[in-house]
């Protein structure tokens, strides 16, 4: 599995890209995100890495965007780096949309404990409204006054895969995640109930059909980087 192919799939997501209704401008290399100081001892990945997943339903492979979204693909690469997400399993399946992994004690109110300071991680939302070349941190679109005719650059098309958080704090991402199905009633000319709420910090380039057979107790049999490893730098 060799640099050309990690190509192949990061021209995959541009095409995602696309087909989501950015232009060819927005379709170029980003640029660099500037990290707000609030969040500089958190893990991020500057470019993107390729990871495989093993599931109870066979391989996933997701080109994970650090270009677009990096504290959420850091944090997700970081994750994957520790082990956090082995025999971790999917607790939450909307039909026709979404399958969600759980916290890594198989609930839904806990989260990855940084050593450092012994309380959960969390990670702020983080967005890139379509036309602006920086996230918005901290807020969803909505909250931050972007009008909802404004798309995410990273769109929930079929294969996103975003960071969850509670309905009621966008900042309270730690360790779960889901991957969307995307089908025709969410990817539409005015968008989705999911765009501008969670980021998406990658996409599923391979095992698609895999992932849509997931169902709740199917689990993460291990995860691990096979590009891109050294675009990632850990948390302080």
């Amino acid at each position: 599995m060799g640099k050309r192919w990690l190509a192949l799939l990061l021209g995959g997501t541009l095409a995602l890209g696309n087909a989501a209704g950015s232009s060819a401008q927005e379709s170029k290399a980003p640029e660099p995100v500037q990290i707000p100081t609030a969040y500089a001892n958190l893990p991020r990945l500057k470019g993107k890495a390729l990871v495989e997943m093993q599931t109870s339903k066979g391989r996933i492979m997701i080109v994970v965007d650090g270009d677009r979204a990096p504290l959420n693909a850091g944090n997700f690469i970081d994750l994957v780096q520790k082990g956090v997400y082995k025999n971790t399993v999917f607790i939450r399946q909307e039909k026709g949309y979404l399958i969600q992994v759980s916290d890594p004690k198989g609930g839904n109110d806990s989260g990855y404990i940084d050593p450092a300071t012994g309380k959960i991680r969390q990670i702020p939302i983080e967005i890139i409204p379509e036309g602006k070349s920086q996230p918005t941190y901290g807020k969803t679109l909505k909250q931050a006054g972007i009008p909802e005719s404004v798309f995410p650059v990273m769109r929930h098309l079929p294969g996103a895969v975003g960071l969850a958080h509670t309905e009621k704090n966008p900042n309270s991402g730690s360790t779960q995640f889901y991957i969307t199905y995307a089908n025709n009633e969410m990817v539409n000319p005015r968008g989705n109930f999911l765009d501008g709420r969670y980021s998406v910090f990658g996409y599923v380039v391979d095992g698609m059909t895999r992932a849509q057979k997931l169902q709740v107790g199917d689990k993460i049999l291990s995860a691990r980087v096979i590009l891109g490893a050294e675009n990632f730098t850990p948390g302080k």
